[in-house]
This record gives C-alpha cells, structure tokens and sequence, in this order.
C-alpha cells in the first residue's frame, strides 16, 4: 500500500505538458480523457493504474483506480481536484483516497517540460515532493520523492494516453 501513496503524491501533480505556451487551466486540457500507467515504488514490480481526468469550470478532477494486484487485497481509488491560482501563478491541488491520505499542494513549472510539485499538507503521510516530465503528448512520467528534502527518488510511474 506504501506505493499507493507514493503514487497519490506523484500523480496528484501532474500538470499543463502541451507543446503550446497555454497557461493557467488551458494548459491542464492536455490530461482531459485516460490513461494507463504502470507505477510504483523504485526497486519493486511497477502495478497497472487507471486515470480519467475532466475539466470543467476551472477545475480539472481526476480520478485514479489500482485493481487489486500483487499484495493488495481491494481496490485503490484516489480523487484530486487542480485548479490555478493566477495571482501566486502556480497550481493548487487537493487529493483524498480510499486509504485516509489527503494532501494539499502547490506545482510550479520552470519549464515547459516539467512541473515541479511540493505537498503543502499531508494527513496521514509526511509530505513529499517531485515532478512530472512531459515526454510527448502521450506520454508523461512521475518521480516522487517521500520527504519534502529527499535528493532519492522512491517511486516511478509511467503514464500512456488510453487509446
């Protein structure tokens, strides 16, 4: 279950990889839809997670499902709600699961290829930190960091748009 977690931090901050400059919540379109991602603590066999992302009124949900698989006994769901906040220029999300995880965090972007995430927050974890990189518009890729000053990576997704 400790990689679910991992994954909740990683995940949860993944924004805006479209080629263009869009900016502010145009920029989170590029997620809208599915996807399939293998993903899990670094080290260990990687489990099949689903995404569905939606945006609507300047917030884009999305909900992540781990079937049961190797270890675990039940389903893993987690919900995360981004929206940007204009006056600070960064994105500020929320995220909850199955497991009583919250957290709050903030993603800034110093490029257009990565997005550089900090948990604000956390219930029930200790916050971390990470990024995601844009590889192509279908794909993207999550390394997640378990403490706010990790330097070692602890887990690893990959991310493919669902046909």
């Amino acid at each position: 279950m400790r990689f679910v977690m991992f994954f909740l931090l990683a995940v949860a901050i993944t924004v805006p990889v479209s080629a263009d400059s869009a900016t502010g919540m145009a920029a989170m379109q590029y997620y809208v839809g599915s996807w399939t991602c293998m993903a899990g603590p670094i080290g260990q066999p990687p489990a099949k997670a689903q995404l569905t992302y939606a945006l609507d009124s300047g917030v884009l949900r999305n909900l992540i499902v781990v079937p049961p698989q190797g270890k675990m006994k039940s389903t893993y769901a987690l919900s995360i709600d981004t929206t940007y906040d204009s006056k600070h220029a960064r994105y500020v999300q929320d995220s909850v699961d199955t497991s009583g995880v919250s957290t709050i965090s903030l993603v800034t972007m110093p490029s257009g290829t990565m997005e550089q995430w900090t948990d604000y927050a956390a219930y029930n974890q200790k916050p971390g930190h990470g990024q995601t990189v844009r590889n192509n518009q279908n794909m993207f890729t999550v390394t997640g960091y378990s403490t706010l000053t990790s330097t070692k990576a602890t887990f690893k997704a990959v991310c493919h748009r669902a046909s």
